[in-house]
């Protein structure tokens, strides 16, 4: 995965049209998001993005950095893989966004409590190259991912519902309501703790976790078709530290419990599997 320069001089940034500085970053995003998959080191579902140890100063927000995350090779997998992600998170009047696992989108309902919007991001996909097992199985190539999505706030809980359509790759469709716990533990460090659930389609369960007939002809599995239904559990602990005006560090460690037909594919060797991240950042 290749490193990730931005050099911003705040002036030059503010005479920028927003649009220009989104498209640019947008373009970034696009070109390393099949190496990195959709979704880089994240806090729980709802949690900020990026800490923050001081007041927000004209309409733009933007923060880069790097970091690493450990993972299973693909879900379900026994095998674990260390690689470096990178981070990009830009906002505009917190209306308009980009960010790493949802993408490039817009607050359509914005309220005391209550936010509603949608976006476009990258949905990952999986090759052969991944892992062993998967030799012989049909590459899942990356595509594009819309989402709709909104949650509401009460106090420190945030209780969130998560809808997305892959087009290309596994053109799969998730539901996920999900809920987050934001507790802050000092002025510049956050504590988020969160849960959900996903509910996957037949298209999404058969394109990762099914086993076609040539494909069971091609390799030592047998054939399985994968229904629609709860795919997976996850629960995540994550830490935000704004260690100074512009600097900021988000840790995270996650739990993912495949479910129904997930747990029970011939591809899985774990149903229950850790994942854990660290992120540095920089925020102008």
């Amino acid at each position: 995965m290749p490193k990730m320069f931005s050099i911003i001089a705040p002036p030059v940034r503010k005479r920028l049209p927003f649009a220009i500085v989104l498209a640019g970053t947008w373009l970034v995003m696009v070109t390393i998001a099949p190496q990195a998959s959709a979704q880089g080191v994240s806090l729980p579902e709802g949690s900020d993005a990026v800490p923050d140890a001081r007041p927000a100063k004209g309409n733009w927000r933007v923060a880069v950095g790097a970091g690493v995350r450990l993972r299973p090779s693909y879900e379900g997998s026994d095998r674990f893989k260390v690689s470096p992600v990178p981070f990009v998170s830009v906002d505009w009047k917190d209306r308009i966004f980009l960010e790493p696992e949802r993408g490039l989108g817009v607050y359509a309902l914005r309220t005391e409590n209550l936010r509603l919007g949608m976006s476009i991001g990258m949905a990952p996909g999986r090759s052969k190259d991944d892992d062993r097992r998967l030799r012989g199985l049909d590459k899942i190539g990356p595509g594009a991912r819309g989402r709709v999505f909104g949650f509401y706030t009460i106090g420190m809980l945030r209780l969130g519902l998560d809808v997305t359509k892959d087009f290309g790759g596994g053109d799969g469709l998730m539901i996920r309501p999900s809920a987050a716990l934001q507790v802050p533990l000092t002025d510049s460090l956050k504590l988020s703790t969160g849960a959900s659930l996903t509910w996957a389609n037949d298209k999404h369960m058969q394109a990762f976790f099914g086993i076609s007939p040539s494909q069971a002809q091609q390799t030592r599995y047998q054939r399985f078709d994968a229904k629609a239904g709860i795919k997976s559990a996850d629960l995540q602990v994550g830490l935000a530290w704004a260690m100074s005006e512009h600097w900021f560090m988000q840790a995270n460690v996650g739990l993912k419990i495949l479910l129904g037909d997930a747990a029970d594919s011939p591809l899985t060797r774990k149903r229950v599997a850790p994942s854990a991240g660290v992120v540095l950042g920089y925020r102008f």
